[in-house]
């Protein structure tokens, strides 16, 4: 399970070893090269990184807005709340560049 909390492009400055990774043909990720902390889910398209819940202390205290592959979480992570959620097939539509794409590896 990844929780993120979007930001705004160039509203962050990043500093020490970062490797990122293209994770789909839409999509990259983001991990501390020194510990393996993930830092950041981003769209290639805007480039908005959806920064890593767990980088921030009072992550806690946000309100949780969309859930995504909701038919793909396990079900001892149902999440309670009215929230939006987004089947694996939604996020694809929503996601994905072009039809056609090979999209079974998410």
């Amino acid at each position: 399970m990844y929780m993120s909390l979007q930001t705004e492009p160039e509203s962050i400055t990043v500093q020490g070893p970062v490797r990122v990774y293209r994770s789909s043909e839409w999509a990259e990720r983001a991990f501390c090269e020194t510990c393996g902390s993930a830092l950041w889910y981003n769209l290639v398209s805007d480039q908005v990184r959806q920064l890593a819940a767990g980088l921030f202390d009072n992550a806690a205290g946000s309100k949780l807005a969309v859930e995504f592959f909701e038919d793909k979480t396990p079900s001892g992570y149902d999440l309670a709340g009215d929230h939006k959620r987004m089947s694996k097939a939604d996020c694809i539509a929503m996601f994905a560049p072009k039809e056609g794409n090979d999209n079974d590896q998410l």
